[in-house]
């Protein structure tokens, strides 16, 4: 943690009082800072934005200890060190803010944030129930606490919570999704695909919610539909690794319309060392790691995906298999040649 230490100087004579800093030097020190922190989010490169947060930082800790000290300074401040990865530090701040004014909403969303990335759900639960006692009307705070009870597997809560928050606003876009996830959860897939549709209609360009839809439709075997949503998604979203999820997705989908299968399997050299792969599998163990450890396969590495495969494109024996398989299910220990093969069917 770094600190700015002040310098003191040995007077000769009686020891006088400084004077505070002129509030010019603080304000102009808190403008740096906002400037560098705006900087950093317009920075072309990741090393430039982080050589302009180190910059705001420093200037809000010279701000800090020129005199700086309302929730006004602190948050922003405390909400920076969050962005660097210095948790604690951030809370630090928070508290100090808290100290400062409790009436703040943006100061209790912060130590949320701040103890969620640490993992203590718990405590984020504490700060976000204190800022509902100051704003029970509040609908954002009640979704927060929608979104950590659900976390936290209170579902009943949790539910309580959104539906507060969506008589609160009806129309409020992160209630819908949450609710949408919760009736997931609750395997009510037909009322969660109405849900993001709505979030769809009040948010047209939300590309979670496109996404959600055809993931959906796409569980219910609505398998035309699920590709028409995954279209839109596409459209709308620029995110390299969503596209990537989005083009498997609608891979997988077409094959399966074609009355393609899929399946992994595992190679090895004999029936006792298969059987006890096979008990792994049986116990819980994944699959595809098995398959990374044991097989002597080509893909072992991949975890033995076959990828999508139709009548006649593997020999006979792997093809009864997996038609006689349920998704997710593991074969028995099946001779091939001179050595033996467990599968899985993953479609």
């Amino acid at each position: 943690m770094r600190r700015f230490l002040l310098a003191t100087c040995l007077l000769v004579g009686p020891l006088l009082a400084q004077d505070p800093p002129p509030a010019s030097t603080v304000d102009e020190l808190v403008r740096s800072a906002q400037i560098h922190a705006t900087m950093a989010q317009r920075a072309r490169t990741a090393e430039e934005a982080q050589q302009r947060l180190q910059l705001a930082l420093n200037s809000y800790e010279q701000a800090l200890a020129a005199g700086a000290g309302s929730p006004a300074v602190l948050n922003p401040m405390a909400q920076l060190y969050l962005l660097s990865g210095n948790t604690e530090r951030a809370i630090a701040l928070f508290h100090r803010s808290l100290a400062e004014d409790r009436q703040k909403l943006a100061t209790y969303s912060g130590l949320n944030d701040a103890f969620f990335a640490l993992g203590r759900i718990d405590s984020s639960i504490h700060y976000v129930e204190a800022a509902k006692q100051i704003a029970p009307d509040n609908a954002g705070v009640r979704v927060q606490l929608g979104f950590l009870y659900l976390q936290g597997g209170a579902r009943a809560t949790a539910r309580a919570q959104l539906d507060s928050a969506l008589m609160l606003d009806p129309n409020h876009p992160q209630a819908h999704k949450l609710f949408g996830l919760w009736l997931t959860q609750a395997q009510q897939i037909d009322s969660a695909i109405v849900v993001y549709q709505h979030v769809v209609e009040l948010q047209p360009d939300d590309v979670e919610a496109h996404n959600n839809v055809a993931f959906l439709l796409a569980g219910k075997a609505r398998y035309a539909e699920a590709l028409e949503w995954y279209k839109k998604t596409k459209l709308l979203s620029s995110d390299p690794q969503l596209l990537h999820a989005v083009n498997l997705n609608m891979e997988g989908i077409r094959a399966i319309m074609a009355g393609k299968m899929r399946a992994r399997y595992i190679l090895v050299e004999t029936q006792a060392s298969c059987e006890q792969v096979a008990a792994k599998a049986a116990a819980g163990e994944d699959f595809g790691e098995l398959a990374a450890q044991f097989s002597i396969a080509p893909n072992a590495a991949e975890g033995g995906d076959l990828g999508f495969f139709g009548p006649g494109d593997m020999v006979t024996a792997v093809e009864e298999a997996v038609l006689g398989l349920g998704v997710g299910e593991v074969s028995a220990v099946i001779p091939i040649g001179r050595h033996f093969m467990l599968l899985e069917r993953l479609n």
